[in-house]
Order: structure tokens, then C-alpha cells, then sequence
């Protein structure tokens, strides 16, 4: 029972203090620092490290359960497999949400919009999106192309440049369709852009 107090109460915490521990006090930044034309827009600071952080209490109760009953002399083979397996599942989760806290970035340029994340990469052309919604609830953009789904979450630091990117890139007709991303992206785009670097 004890664990389980603990799992919750650091579940809890997690939710909770993430954005007020890690997160800048000096908010969102709409516009990055851009080097050769390539703005890299990045999540919130802490945000995949409290995902890791939930993944691992749940993890670490289910190593506590397997300890308890390891010492009362359990000997079901299946049990013990299943356990295992998650066990493994959970370290996995763990280790590549932190992954991601260091490398999750969305590159965007004149060309083209690619997603990193702990260990994948997805590149798609602005000329090969297809469609672009704005869903106002979640406060992001899904963007189709090329049979490749893309969504863009408003709490990225650069979200002016994409926006400003996406009016500039997109294919006249997906713009002309999706009103309602438009004025979002017209709206994010009215922050003036940061002075270039070389």
C-alpha cells in the first residue's frame, strides 16, 4: 500500500510542478533564432521528462509488486513472464521519453517541415501537405502529406516562424480550405521575426 501512496503522490507531482519547476518564467518565445533559413521550433523544457516520469511510477510499483511477491515464494511462470514484459515496456518508455526531452524538435524551413523525436525522423515537403486543420480544444495543427501525419502543438517555442512558414509554403488551395487554421496561423504569424544569424 505504501508504494502505491507514493506512486500517486509522485504522478501528482509530476502533472502538477513540471511547468512550474522546469518550465522559464519569461513564457513561450513565437519566434526562434533561425541558422541557414532552418528554424527549430523545440517542446516545453521538462515537458518529455514528466511523461518519462509517469511512465516510471507505474514501472517502479510493478517492481515493488514483483519484489513482494519474489520474497512470498510466487512461483507462476506465466506471471512472472508478463512482468518481465512489462518491466521492459515501462524501462523502454522511460528511457525514450527522456531520448526525446534532449532531441524532439520540428525543423522548418522554405522547403520542407521535419519532425524529430527521441529516434525517429519525419521529413515531408510543404508542397506535398495535403491538408491542414486547426483543432482549437488541444491547441494544434494536423497537417496530412504524403500519406505522413504531422501534429503541430501552439506550445512550441517558434511557433511564429512556423506559422509564418506554413502561410508562405503551403500549397495555395490547402490554405484556401482550411479557414479556420488560417486566421490561427495569420494570428501567430503577427510577431516579428528575430533578427537572422549566420
Amino acid at each position: 500500500m505504501r508504494y502505491q501512496i507514493i506512486s500517486w503522490l509522485v504522478m501528482a507531482a509530476l502533472l502538477v510542478g513540471w511547468r512550474v519547476l522546469l518550465v522559464r518564467p519569461a513564457g513561450l518565445r513565437l519566434r526562434v533564432p533561425h541558422r541557414d533559413g532552418v528554424a527549430v521550433l523545440r517542446p516545453p523544457r521538462g515537458k518529455n521528462l514528466m511523461l518519462a516520469g509517469l511512465a516510471l511510477a507505474p514501472t517502479m510499483l510493478l517492481v515493488a509488486v514483483l519484489a513482494k511477491v519474489g520474497r512470498e515464494g510466487g512461483d507462476g511462470q506465466f506471471g512472472l513472464a508478463l512482468a518481465v514484459g512489462l518491466l521492459a515496456l515501462g524501462g523502454w518508455l522511460v528511457l525514450w521519453l527522456a531520448a526525446a526531452e534532449f532531441r524532439q524538435c520540428l525543423r522548418v524551413d522554405a522547403r520542407t517541415i521535419e519532425r524529430v523525436f527521441a529516434i525517429t525522423r519525419l521529413r515531408v515537403r510543404w508542397s506535398e501537405v495535403e491538408r491542414i486543420t486547426w483543432n482549437p480544444g488541444s491547441r494544434w495543427f494536423f497537417i496530412v502529406a504524403a500519406g505522413a501525419w504531422l501534429w503541430v502543438p501552439t506550445d512550441l517555442e517558434g511557433i511564429g516562424d512556423f506559422a509564418q512558414q506554413a502561410l508562405n509554403s503551403l500549397p495555395p488551395a490547402v490554405l484556401q480550405s482550411a479557414a479556420e487554421a488560417r486566421e490561427e496561423l495569420e494570428l501567430l504569424a503577427q510577431v516579428p521575426p528575430l533578427r537572422q544569424l549566420r
